[in-house]
């Protein structure tokens, strides 16, 4: 069976490029070509640019046209279907990748869903999309239903997709067979924080810096920030020379990862408030799959009812901080430097949430005659 992956995105990016490569390389057998769009061709075999990326216009006309709320044209996305042939189609609900689904679906395609980040959470979160909720509301929840099989990025989400939508869908977060063998390399006289990615918002992490340095001048050490990857905010805080930054470049996973073992510990990050609380309830960010195979204790820096608070208190690998203050983070600091994490709880925690059985829901989904019917395990 012939199988078109779909994404709105190139391949070789973070974020859920990193997810499907991790899936992809366990299933060299079924016969998957990966289309995307970019602004530039990627490399690799079974990858096949289609172009620049659906225009922020073109996507508002899209979403306009099929709900019938604006005047608007389907025409970009019909024109880009045409090129896609296959016996069934991957796609990855991210913006434009839900107009492409909606499309196939109206022609009577099958269709497997991914999605990675709750669409309506998503666009609530965005001051640019936001005013288009109201066609998202209605496309989404009909895309979701109308496909085949529907895999999510967390059991979270996967259980509001159930109570909200009555869909039944498989988590599948990123597969890594085993924790690699990582060896530590601390230095007694600098608190190191490492960081890989983008930030969500950057006042959490200027406050959490604040507090850090005056942590360290407590314990007679200097503060140094690791950071890996390009984020635009990062970049605001680092000109803003309230501590010394390292400076690293998109790495791979395996460059980052004895980079990520000198430090003290690492940073993840959802904010607090109403326009993010879908989207840090029911997403966990890809860093957490990378800050795992580093082995260092994670500090969350997120309201106590995000995915990702849930799963590093479950499983013991880090620190829960879901306050802003000064005083409270450099008591959370504390007990992260007081604590102790080992490799237990780590491989604890990828057994669980990277695993062989949710790779094993997506062969089924993905090998599934076309006409017979799929219930997740």
């Amino acid at each position: 069976m012939r199988i078109a992956l779909f994404t709105p995105y190139s391949p070789e990016i973070g974020g859920g490029s990193v997810q499907l490569r991790s899936h992809l390389a366990q299933l060299p057998d079924l016969d998957i070509e990966w289309h995307y769009q970019s602004e530039v061709p990627g490399h690799g075999e079974h990858r096949h640019w289609l172009g620049k990326p659906i225009s922020t216009p073109q996507f508002v006309a899209d979403l306009s046209a099929r709900t019938g709320f604006l005047p608007g044209s389907t025409k970009p996305v019909k024109d880009l279907v045409q090129r896609l042939d296959a016996d069934l189609y991957w796609i990855v609900a991210h913006y434009a990748g839900i107009c492409v689904a909606a499309e196939l679906l109206s022609m009577g395609k099958p269709v497997h869903l991914t999605v990675h980040d709750e669409p309506l959470a998503m666009i609530i979160r965005s001051r640019r999309f936001r005013p288009l909720w109201p066609l998202m509301s209605l496309i989404f929840p009909r895309v979701l239903r109308e496909a085949r099989s529907v895999d999510v990025t967390s059991t979270r989400m996967r259980d509001y997709f159930k109570a909200k939508y009555g869909v039944n869908c498989f988590a599948l977060y990123k597969y890594l067979p085993e924790l690699p063998v990582v060896h530590s390399r601390l230095s007694t006289d600098t608190l190191t924080v490492g960081h890989i990615g983008s930030l969500y918002h950057p006042d959490p992490f200027r406050r959490f810096i604040l507090a850090c340095r005056s942590y360290a001048a407590t314990q007679n050490r200097s503060l140094k920030i690791i950071r890996i990857g390009n984020s635009p905010d990062m970049d605001k805080i680092a000109s803003e020379n309230i501590a010394t930054f390292e400076n690293h470049r998109e790495l791979l996973e395996q460059e980052a990862l004895p980079v990520l073992a000198t430090c003290d510990f690492v940073y993840a990050m959802y904010p607090e408030g109403l326009r993010f609380r879908g989207f840090r309830r029911t997403s966990l960010p890809i860093k957490l799959s990378t800050y795992i195979q580093a082995q260092r204790p994670i500090f969350a820096h997120t309201p106590s009812d995000s995915g990702l608070a849930q799963l590093i208190s479950k499983y013991r690998v880090g620190t829960v901080c879901s306050s802003q203050s000064e005083s409270d983070i450099q008591q959370a600091v504390r007990t992260i430097l007081d604590g102790k994490t080992n490799r237990q709880n780590f491989e604890a925690i990828r057994a669980d949430l990277m695993g062989p059985r949710q790779l094993q829901e997506l062969r089924r989904a993905l090998e599934r005659p076309l006409k017979s019917s799929f219930v997740p395990n």
